[in-house]
């Protein structure tokens, strides 16, 4: 093994997922293969990170890359360090809202968002949810060919807005890389980048601490209820707040979305946009291009 090989015992379910995910982010600004870039080597069972290829594509990692015990190899501990302190300038991750906002006008009122308000498991603060129409659209109309999946397509933003007592106190960001993984990224209430949430019952770190979830199958409240409402948690209610006519049961069954989370995600998007094209039906106020939608999926 070349010398600028050097071993990586990661203690994870998917050691090989987590890698991808993470060294993918460094090896190209709209994600890559890190296998492929040569960035990590695979033995068998084991792995191994190539000093040398990641110094070419994220200068001064060397030197930020510790190897805290002297045992000759990175554990997860030490990776995680690295990862913590680098991501969001290796992934070159806005650094303010308002740069976000430059090229993602998630708030604009043009009907090219979906928008949706959750209070959830992991924040007290109830959660205004934006996805982008174009995106939600075009997943849905791939969803049978793509093995009934939802999968959104690179550069998909997904931006949620923390609120405690009508005060915007953070705002999160999913956005998606050429790679099929997403960035997850966190605003403070100040609008500048920060390394992890703030809201109770616990600060979450990002992305380390997102992906445990979204990689995960541990299902949430209120999805995991849905359609049928969630009862209050230990910290407070959970809730998806939508009219009735959204709560439908045989779309949310047929999607399966909270439970699938195709694309790693863990919102209820597709099930709710379906179901309020459907509501629109009934009450005959649909568009023509929406009834094609509805059609393209069998409804």
């Amino acid at each position: 093994m070349p010398a600028a090989y050097v071993p990586l015992v990661i203690d994870k379910d998917d050691p090989e997922h987590l890698l991808r995910y993470y060294f993918g982010g460094y090896g190209s600004p709209s994600g890559s293969d890190p296998f492929r870039r040569g960035l990590l080597l695979a033995r068998g069972s084991r792995f191994y990170l190539n000093l040398d290829s990641l110094e070419a594509v994220y200068p001064g990692a060397a030197s930020r890359l510790v190897d805290a015990n002297a045992d000759q190899h990175f554990d997860w501990d030490e990776l995680e360090v690295f990862i913590d302190h680098t991501y969001a300038e290796a992934r070159r991750l806005p650094p303010t809202l308002a740069d976000l906002r430059a090229t993602v006008p998630y708030e604009d009122e043009t009907g090219a968002w979906f928008v949706v308000d959750v209070h959830g498991v992991m924040s007290t603060a109830r959660r205004k949810l934006y996805v982008p129409v174009d995106a939600l659209r075009d997943a849905l109309r791939q969803y049978e060919e793509r093995g009934q999946q939802l999968v959104y397509a690179p550069g998909t933003t997904i931006v949620g807005e923390h609120y405690l007592d009508d005060a915007r106190v953070e705002t999160t960001v999913m956005r998606r890389r050429n790679d099929g993984f997403w960035d997850f990224f966190v605003y403070d209430a100040d609008d500048r980048l920060a390394d992890s949430t703030s809201t109770p019952p616990r600060g979450l770190k990002a992305p380390v601490q997102c992906v445990g979830c979204h990689f995960g199958n541990r299902l949430f409240e209120p999805e995991k209820s849905f359609p049928a409402r969630a009862q209050p948690g230990p910290h407070g209610p959970r809730q998806v707040y939508v009219d009735e006519a959204l709560r439908n049961a045989e779309v949310t069954r047929r999607f399966d979305e909270h439970r699938k989370r195709s694309d790693d995600v863990l919102g209820l998007y597709g099930t709710l946009y379906v179901a309020q094209l459907l509501a629109e039906r009934q009450e005959e106020r649909l568009a023509p291009e929406d009834a094609a939608l509805l059609e393209a999926l069998g409804y």
